[in-house]
């Protein structure tokens, strides 16, 4: 009797080991698919034990390790956390990320990583704390992806936004400028026509006042003759005729410099703002540049010495108007970084200088100003990235000149600055145009 008890017992053991065998089956099934799944899948998965210091990661997906650059998961299960952040972050940003993350709520957090080739990724994710039955936090659950081509994709679009905006405003300004330079030009040649008049009057006046002098002296000496004559001489010393023959001219030679000038900046204006060529076509880089100075001359008279040093550059297949944007940020950065570095016209220097270099026009555009700060090097371009004062800078220049160098211009644009002695910026354009250079270039 015992015995038949003993064997259903053992059967009935038998069957629980059995039943628990499937249901472990059941389960590590279920776990495999769960790890195939989140494996397969590219956002990034991350378990984490709250309870250690360390914060170790208990479990991981293989998007988010070989997206760190690791072979795998295994890789990183068991280490802290800490290991995924950029040992290159700022001490400050660094603490800031670890605070989000020992935090109990729900964090929502944006960071960029560093693989460990050295490559840089934008990581969007949420860390979700998950509880026990007393209300402790026991994991964190972080679930998250690579962002990058997305805010790519958004840069793109904004910097697009910014200079439709910016070529909108600059239609705008050059419609106002070439109806500004007919306007200011009128009036300017009837100036110097009128002066050209007066300067040939003078002379004849003055050649006729002389030779009424010459007739006066040739006539025998009578009284009347010697009246006349001392009437003449007092009239000439109450006029001052020797100071007005020495000194109307030259001011009738100020006068038409000063129309000359004024006409060449309105002349300048209109090529600047208004240029003709829309589309892509041979221009000459040095007249360009020559222009832009004078355009720009309100923002650096007070500020630099401008020193130019032009070689000999053929025509550059290129959109000169866009160019002249190009320079003119250019050269009023100069500027405002020579003003900020307390420098003035007499110790303040920019140098713009051109050459060829192969197939590539070498514009060079450099200053003695306050220069840029490494850390900021790799930012100048960015979109919106300034270091000036409100109301002085939007960061919209630089990005959008590098924009119309590189995308636009198949060139390149290039800075090296050392803080406190100078920047130097570096544009090479290819010389027959963007057609030229190879897709792969």
């Amino acid at each position: 009797m015992s015995t038949a008890k003993e064997s259903l017992e053992i059967e009935q053991l038998r069957a629980a080991l059995a039943a628990e065998r499937a249901a472990r089956q059941r389960t590590q099934r279920e776990l495999d698919l769960r790890n195939a799944a989140l494996d397969a899948a590219t956002t990034h998965f991350m378990i984490l034990d709250a309870l250690d210091p360390g914060q170790p990661i208990l479990y991981v997906n293989r998007a988010l390790a070989t997206n760190h650059g690791y072979s795998g998961p295994e890789a990183l299960i068991g280490k802290s956390v800490s290991v995924l952040l950029d040992a290159g972050l700022d001490p400050e940003q660094r603490d800031e990320i670890c605070h989000a993350l020992r935090e109990r709520d729900k964090a929502r957090l944006e960071v960029e990583f560093r693989r460990r080739d050295g490559g840089r990724f934008l990581v969007g994710f949420t860390r979700t704390p998950l509880y026990d039955a007393h209300g402790v936090v026991t994991h964190y659950v972080v679930l998250g992806a690579d962002i990058t081509l997305k805010r790519e994709s958004e840069r793109e679009r904004e910097r697009m936004a910014i200079e439709l905006r910016v070529a909108q405003k600059l239609e705008s300004v050059g419609r106002l400028a070439a109806g500004l330079a007919h306007e200011i030009n009128t009036p300017i040649q009837y100036v110097s026509d009128s002066v050209y008049f007066l300067r040939s009057a003078f002379d004849e006046c003055t050649a006729l006042s002389a030779a009424y002098r010459a007739a006066l002296t040739s006539f025998p000496p009578t009284t009347q003759t010697e009246e006349v004559v001392a009437r003449l001489e007092q009239l000439e010393a109450a006029s001052d005729l020797e100071f007005l023959k020495q000194e109307v001219p030259k001011a009738f030679e100020r006068t038409l410099e000063g129309a000359d000038r004024v006409a060449g900046i309105v002349r300048a204006m209109k090529e600047f703002a208004y240029p003709d060529a829309v589309e892509h076509s041979p221009a000459d880089i040095n007249h360009a540049l020559e222009t832009t100075l004078t355009v720009a001359r309100g923002e650096y008279r007070y500020a630099a010495a401008v020193a130019t040093e032009f070689g000999a550059l053929p025509p550059v297949v290129c959109n000169v108007g866009e160019l002249n944007q190009v320079f003119l940020n250019l050269i009023v950065n100069a500027a405002h970084a020579i003003h900020d570095s307390g420098k003035d016209a007499h110790t303040g220097r920019i140098q713009v200088s051109t050459r060829t270099e192969g197939d590539l026009a070498h514009i060079e555009i450099a200053d003695n100003g306050c220069g840029i700060d490494a850390t900021h090097l790799d930012k100048i371009f960015d979109p919106f990235f300034t270091t000036k004062e409100v109301g002085r800078g939007t960061g919209q220049g630089l990005a959008i000149a590098r924009s119309i160098i590189v995308d636009k211009h198949a060139g390149r644009i290039d800075v090296h600055s050392t803080p406190g002695r100078g920047t130097r910026f570096i544009v090479r354009l290819p010389i027959r145009g963007r057609k030229a250079v190879p897709e792969a270039a």
